[in-house]
């Protein structure tokens, strides 16, 4: 059994530290065979339930599946492994982004100085001294309209990378916010079940307490020949130690409450700090991110803009230049555009793949935890069902071996009390004999 479920079941007993009051209609005050306090191991009584198998198989269960969930192929569990393979993606994203941006303005200055040097060769075909201000006009037609498409691809870059860089900060965020949510959540539990185990405590020692003077009331309840009068101050006195014990437990209860309140409280303001932090530091960095590539982006495009200047052209031209000019221009655009295509083809198909990793980083692991809680939670809900109606049987089963003894008083789950007596292994017989 693990030690989360051993936690789970000391709780559960301290729970079930109840005081039980066996009936004494067989055993007069003065049989010699009433002696006081009995008290049961629980733990013990339960491995000998006929229904302990069944309990055990659902907690091997619960252990394996929460093996499973940190096997060897499991998606990452931890925020910093997350965080270690988003980073890497996002470092082969901008490789390949990089890689394409800089295959593209290669491809484009080659392209441009191919076609001037083609458009030169047109015009010295057609010589040099006609038209030079229409082929001059033509040569900065062309220039502009190259200028204007290397800055549109740059801008749609940008936007891209922008978008790509701004979901994952927010993904990062929304996951530094279930994490710091679930730790405060566990923190809570764990001292609201601190504070549960004070109370059973505390009503276990009361119970104790007054556990001498309730079997001397008991014992001369029996008496055949009381008064009505005394038995009423008999049974008056009793009810006043039930309600004193009640009401220190209700008051103990109330503190605790108004304790984990402010607890709650506290859990809530360091969350909120903690994500004003991190949101700070996550923001702080996406626009470092953008920055840096505003500048890298600015410097290609200058560098990209001046290798398109045109060489000096004559001012005259015959229109039979001009046109060759311009099919020249369409010729090499569609040539460019064909092999930047096939560039643009490969990258996108890069990023779809990484999109697709990145998508399965932040999202398989948040499915199959959810999927493994769930099962969890209905297993653990099967465990203490099952462990309830044992521990209840074995309540009832000691109060009847109580009651055979002379006993007034039976104690659950305690090693010993002072001055009991050890009904253990008989009810553990008794236990048995009920389900052969």
């Amino acid at each position: 059994m693990s030690k989360m479920q051993s936690s789970r079941n000391i709780f559960a007993g301290l729970a079930a530290a109840i005081v039980v009051l066996a009936g004494c209609a067989q055993q007069r005050a003065d049989d010699p065979n009433v002696r006081g306090i009995g008290y049961v191991r629980l733990e013990e009584v339960l491995k000998k339930h006929p229904l302990y198998p069944q309990l055990s198989q659902i907690d091997d269960s619960i252990d394996a599946l929460g093996l499973h969930s940190l096997g060897a192929g499991a998606v990452p569990h931890t925020g910093k492994q997350i965080a270690v393979q988003t980073k890497e993606l996002n470092a082969e994203l901008k490789a390949a982004q990089d890689r394409a941006n800089g295959i593209l303005r290669q491809k484009q200055l080659d392209y441009a100085q191919r076609e001037q040097a083609a458009i030169s060769a047109a015009l010295a075909a057609a010589g040099a001294g006609t038209n030079g201000a229409q082929s001059a006009q033509a040569m900065q037609s062309i220039t502009a309209s190259q200028a204007q498409q290397v800055t549109a691809q740059a801008n749609s870059d940008f936007a891209q990378y922008q978008q790509s860089v701004v979901t994952q900060s927010n993904a990062a965020l929304q996951s530094i916010g279930a994490q710091l949510s679930a730790r405060a959540d566990r923190a809570f539990g764990q001292r609201a079940t601190q504070l549960q185990e004070r109370e059973s405590q505390l009503s276990l020692e009361l119970s104790q307490a007054d556990a001498d003077k309730r079997l001397q009331l008991r014992m001369k309840l029996n008496g055949l020949a009381l008064p009505d009068a005394t038995r009423k101050q008999y049974r008056d006195e009793l009810a006043a130690l039930d309600q004193r014990e009640a009401a220190a437990v209700t008051a103990q209860r109330a503190r605790d409450q108004q304790t984990l309140a402010a607890y709650r409280a506290q859990l809530n303001g360091q969350v909120r700090s903690e994500m004003t932090a991190q949101s700070a530091k996550i923001h702080a960095d996406t626009q470092a991110k953008l920055q840096t590539r505003r500048n890298e982006v600015s410097q290609a495009v200058s560098s990209q803009l001046q290798g398109l200047r045109p060489n000096a052209v004559p001012s005259n031209l015959p229109a039979a230049t001009r046109d060759r000019i311009a099919q020249i221009d369409r010729n090499f655009k569609a040539q460019f555009q064909t092999d930047a295509q096939k560039t643009i083809a490969q990258y996108q198909a890069t990023k779809a793949e990484l999109d697709a990793r990145y998508a399965e980083l932040q999202g398989a692991d948040a499915s199959a935890t959810g999927a493994a809680n769930t099962q969890l939670g209905q297993l653990q809900r099967e465990r203490d069902d099952l462990y309830n109606k044992m521990v209840e049987q074995i309540r009832r089963d000691a109060g009847t071996v109580a009651a055979k003894r002379g006993l007034q008083v039976v104690l659950i789950n305690i090693e010993a009390a002072p001055g009991g007596i050890d009904l253990t292994n008989d009810v553990e017989r008794d236990i048995e004999s009920l389900h052969e």
